[in-house]
C-alpha cells in the first residue's frame, strides 16, 4: 500500500495507468472475437482486406502532412488550434486528390495485385481514408491536452466498434466487404464518441478563427511536410509494398495466412506501445521545452519493455503454430507457422516502437527517414530477389526476420543516442 501511495499520485504513473487501463480493453477485444471472425471469414477475404486497409493506412498516415504530429509541440493554445485547423484541411485535399486518382482505374489495379475483390472495396476508400485521418488528429489534441482518460475511451470504443462490427456483418455477409466496412466504423464512432465532449466542440468552434498563417505554421513546421511526410509515407509504403509482392509471387492465400498473423500479433504491440508512448511524447516534449536531458528515462523504457515482451514472444516463438491452431481454427494453422518466424522480429520492434518518436521531438528526422529508407531498401530487394529466384515463402519470410531483427538493434541504439545528444530548438518562440 505504501509503495501504491508512492507512485500513484506520481502524475507521469497516473497517466501511464489511465492508457493502459483503456488501451488493455482495447487488447483484449480484438482477440476475444478474432477466435469467432477467423471461422467466418477465409484466407482469401483476408488477403483482399489487408490489401484495401493498407492502402488505406498508407494514405491517411499522411493524410495531414504529419501536421498532427506538430500538436504536441507548441506552448501557445492558439497554435495548437491554428494547427488542428491546417490538419483538417488538409485532409480534405488528400481524401479527394487520392480517390480521384485511385477510384478511375480499381479494375487495372485489382487486376495487377491479382485482387478480384479489391476494385469494388476501393470504392470506400474515400470514408476510410478522411475517417482513419480525422481519429488521428482527435487523438493528437486529446494527448496534447492531458485528456488521458477521454483518449483510452476513443481506443476502446475504436476497437470494440471495429471487430464487432465485421463478426456481426460477417455473420450476414462473410466476404471481405464486411471487414473493409468494420474497419471503418471502427474509426468512425470514436470520433462521434469524441464530439460529445464539450471541450472538443468548443475547440473546434475556435479552430476555424484563430489568428495565425498557414504560411506561418509551414514556415516553422516545414520539417513534418519535407522530412517526416516522406519519412512516414516511405515507412509504411515499404510495408504495403511487401504485401504487394506477396500477392504478386504467392498469391492471395499465402497474403491472407500472413496478413492475418501479422495484423493480430501487431495489436499488442500497437495498444501497448501507444499506452506509454502516448504519454511519454508528452512528457518528454515538455522536459524537451524546459532543456532536460531524456535519455535515463529512455533507457528505462527500453529495459521494461525487453523484460515484459520477453516471455510472451518466447512462448510465440516457441508454440505459435499449436497457438494459432487452437485459437483461430485449424485453416489457421500455417498462420501460426508464419507467427514463430515473426516473433524475433516483432519483439524488438515491441521495444523501439514506444520510443519512435523521439526523432520528432528532438528534430532529427532526416536522419531518421535516412535509416528507414535503406531499411526499406533492404526489406523490399530481399522479398523481390529471393521470390524471383524461386525460394519459397517460409524461406523468405525467415530471412526477413532476421533482417529486421538486425535493422531494428541499429535503431534501437540510435534511438538512445539521440535521446542524449539530440536537442530542439523551442519552437514556439
Amino acid at each position: 500500500m505504501a509503495w501504491f501511495s508512492r507512485y500513484s499520485s506520481n502524475p507521469f504513473v497516473r497517466n501511464v495507468a489511465v492508457m493502459f487501463s483503456g488501451n488493455g480493453l482495447a487488447l483484449v477485444i480484438p482477440f476475444i472475437i478474432a477466435p469467432l471472425i477467423s471461422r467466418i471469414f477465409t484466407p482469401e477475404d483476408f488477403g483482399a482486406f489487408e490489401l484495401f486497409a493498407r492502402t488505406m493506412g498508407l494514405i491517411a498516415i499522411v493524410g495531414s502532412l504529419r501536421f498532427e504530429f506538430a500538436i504536441l509541440l507548441p506552448k501557445d493554445r492558439v497554435e495548437v488550434l491554428a494547427l488542428v485547423k491546417l490538419c483538417l484541411r488538409i485532409l480534405v485535399i488528400v481524401t479527394l486528390v487520392s480517390s480521384v486518382l485511385i477510384l478511375p482505374f480499381r479494375s487495372q489495379i485489382g487486376v495487377f495485385l491479382n485482387s478480384s475483390e479489391l476494385p469494388d472495396l476501393l470504392w470506400l476508400l474515400p470514408f476510410g481514408v478522411f475517417s482513419l485521418g480525422a481519429f488521428n488528429i482527435m487523438n493528437q489534441y486529446l494527448i496534447k491536452s492531458q485528456s488521458f482518460k477521454e483518449a483510452a475511451v476513443e481506443k476502446v470504443v475504436s476497437a470494440s466498434s471495429n471487430n464487432l462490427s465485421k463478426f456481426l456483418l460477417g455473420l450476414l455477409t462473410p466476404n471481405s466487404s464486411s471487414l473493409v466496412i468494420g474497419q471503418i466504423i471502427g474509426s468512425v464512432l470514436p470520433l462521434f464518441v469524441v464530439l460529445r465532449l464539450q471541450a472538443i466542440r468548443k475547440m473546434l468552434g475556435e479552430v476555424f478563427r484563430t489568428p495565425i498563417s498557414t504560411k506561418a505554421l509551414f514556415k516553422r513546421y516545414r520539417d513534418f511536410p519535407l522530412i517526416n511526410t516522406f519519412h512516414a509515407f516511405f515507412h509504411e509504403g515499404q510495408h504495403t509494398v511487401l504485401l504487394l509482392l506477396i500477392s504478386v509471387y504467392y498469391g492471395e492465400f499465402a497474403l491472407g495466412l500472413f496478413g492475418f498473423a501479422f495484423r493480430y500479433l501487431r495489436v499488442p504491440l500497437v495498444v501497448f506501445g501507444t499506452s506509454i508512448g502516448q504519454v511519454l511524447n508528452e512528457k518528454w516534449s515538455r522536459d524537451l521545452n524546459e532543456n532536460h536531458s531524456i535519455r535515463s528515462s529512455v533507457v528505462k523504457i527500453v529495459l521494461f519493455l525487453a523484460g515484459t515482451g520477453l516471455i510472451p514472444f518466447a512462448i510465440l516463438f516457441f508454440f505459435g503454430e499449436p497457438i494459432f491452431t487452437f485459437v483461430f481454427g485449424a485453416d489457421w494453422t500455417q498462420a501460426g507457422v508464419y507467427a514463430e518466424i515473426l516473433a524475433p522480429w516483432l519483439f524488438i520492434n515491441f521495444m523501439a516502437s514506444p520510443i519512435s518518436s523521439i526523432p520528432i521531438l528532438v528534430q532529427r528526422q532526416r536522419d531518421f527517414f535516412k535509416v528507414s529508407v535503406v531499411s526499406g531498401v533492404l526489406n523490399i530487394a530481399t522479398l523481390a530477389i529471393l521470390s524471383e529466384y524461386g525460394y519459397d515463402f517460409i524461406q523468405v519470410l525467415w530471412t526477413l526476420s532476421g533482417l529486421n531483427v538486425v535493422i531494428l538493434l541499429f535503431v534501437l541504439f540510435w534511438l538512445v543516442h539521440v535521446a542524449s545528444v539530440g536537442r530542439r530548438n523551442n519552437i514556439s518562440n
